[in-house]
């Protein structure tokens, strides 16, 4: 299973509905909102590689978003 955690930088003409956009890309399992140096974090678990990079790609290309960073959880061995 790929994990990740996407930061998310909400660009001013977030609206509401980007969460919602968000939270129903195949993947994603769970969309916040946030205080802080982020706006928005969301959770992505899937199958395999290439379903992050689609799953991450539909994120960025959300409107709304400015810019994210991906940080993926290493497995535990």
């Amino acid at each position: 299973m790929e994990q990740a955690l996407i930061l998310v930088i909400l660009a001013p003409s977030f609206k509401s509905e980007t969460l919602d956009k968000i939270r129903k890309i195949p993947g994603v399992a769970s969309a916040h909102l946030l205080y802080g140096p982020y706006d928005l974090f969301a959770t992505i678990n899937v199958n395999t590689r290439e379903e992050m990079r689609a799953a991450v790609t539909k994120i960025r290309e959300t409107e709304g978003i400015k810019s994210t960073i991906t940080c993926n959880v290493i497995p535990q061995a």
